[in-house]
């Protein structure tokens, strides 16, 4: 019972980080595009999926947390998952192969979030650094041609 609701769970965190990405990636697009129109929509859509991820997570580290305290385990969070599949590869093997792959799918997409986010990172570093420089440029030119009038 326990193991069939955190499959599920896993499965659903899945689809919330695939929409997440398709986000990020749309939001990635429209910074280099300077769609601003584009950024908040996707921004307002990236707030919805981020609250629908921390809902998912809650459900399935409480789950989790639920089936260690049946078979009255207690282990530090970081080592729950782990504990829980030497449980089920003890009970069902077969549900241990199948919860091991949506794990696995899991992490593979936490990944592609960091690095779409860590890409979107420098996007905006490297935009208001030419913002800076062209202010800078500008507001030097002006100055130039205020003080070649002066004299």
């Amino acid at each position: 019972m326990y193991f069939d609701k955190i499959l599920e769970l896993n499965y659903e965190q899945t689809s919330n980080l695939t929409d997440f990405v398709s986000i990020l990636k749309r939001l990635q697009m429209s910074i280099i595009k300077n769609d601003v129109e584009g950024i908040e929509i996707a921004v307002a859509q990236q707030e919805k999926v981020l609250h629908r991820i921390k809902n998912c997570e809650d459900n399935r580290t409480e789950t989790v947390n639920l089936a260690l305290n049946h078979f009255e385990i207690e282990v530090d969070k970081s080592e729950s998952l782990d504990k829980l599949a030497d449980i089920l590869l003890a009970l069902n093997p077969e549900v241990y192969n199948e919860f091991n792959q949506s794990r696995t799918v899991l992490l593979e997409k936490v990944k592609e979030v960091l690095l779409i986010n860590q890409q979107n990172e420098i996007i905006i570093i490297n935009s208001r650094k030419f913002i800076r420089d062209l202010i800078k440029n500008i507001i030097g030119l002006k100055k130039e041609n205020f003080l070649d009038r002066k004299v």
